[in-house]
């Protein structure tokens, strides 16, 4: 994985969950398929400009308000349907965090999901479901 891709890739787990050390996001690098060291992060969080904010249970990475008002994470290039099923065009890489996203939102409507490293095909219980489907993931 290029470096741009794993800063993209980190500033995104920031973003999505409530991550309090460096350790924490080595080990979702390590789920979505990125070896890193906690040096190469701790780099990666000083050159994205990530900081330790406050939150309900302590402190958590994040970003100030300036930053994160300039942050614009859309991962899905492209959304399609037909029947009961959902295809999503990705950004390179970034469909193993995504594919845990749509499963933790939607894990009881899903029947199957099938992921690549850009893409993922999802084939639903109920195709009633897909346009709440769409509008939750129009503003990840």
């Amino acid at each position: 994985m290029k470096k741009s891709d794993r800063l993209q890739l980190i500033k995104e787990l920031v973003l999505r969950y409530p991550i309090d050390t460096q350790d924490e996001i080595v080990e979702r690098l390590k789920e979505a398929g990125v070896v890193a060291t906690q040096a190469t992060v701790s780099r990666d969080i000083k050159e994205l400009g990530i900081i330790k904010v406050p939150s309900e249970s302590g402190y958590i990475y994040g970003f100030s308000k300036t930053n994160a008002a300039k942050l614009q994470i859309s991962n899905i290039r492209q959304l399609s349907t037909m029947n009961n099923m959902v295809n999503l065009r990705l950004v390179p890489g970034s469909a193993t965090v995504l594919k845990r996203q749509i499963l933790e939102f939607f894990a009881d409507e899903i029947f199957s999901i099938i992921a690549d490293d850009d893409s993922i095909l999802l084939i639903v219980k109920d195709e009633a479901v897909i346009p709440q489907m769409e509008q939750t993931m129009k503003v990840w």
